[in-house]
């Protein structure tokens, strides 16, 4: 019994339907390992550099104490609200 790496790689066809249309497409298995591992290889460098271009873009949020923000939990809608208000009046009257 041969085992898969004495194997050899050969071609195979794969044929297809879509609609109409038939076809068929010719399959190199050996190419398309290398042709994964070259794209795992592309895809990983792109993302280093994306994180890289990120971290210069974003900087990180500052953060509010405790005390503060559960004042903040209940002014900022009433603000919210008279702001909308004052709108309103401005838009009926202006």
């Amino acid at each position: 019994m041969e085992s898969d790496s004495d194997k050899k790689k050969e071609h195979r066809e794969i044929t297809y339907q879509v609609g109409w249309k038939k076809g068929k497409i010719a399959w190199n298995e050996g190419a398309a390992d290398a042709l994964s591992v070259k794209d795992n290889h592309a895809a990983v460098s792109s993302h280093n550099a994306e994180d890289k271009h990120l971290q210069l873009i974003w900087k990180p949020a500052l953060s509010l104490p405790e005390w503060l923000l559960f004042p903040i939990l209940f002014v900022l809608p009433i603000l919210c609200f008279s702001f909308t208000l004052i709108l309103m009046y401005g838009l009926r009257n202006g």
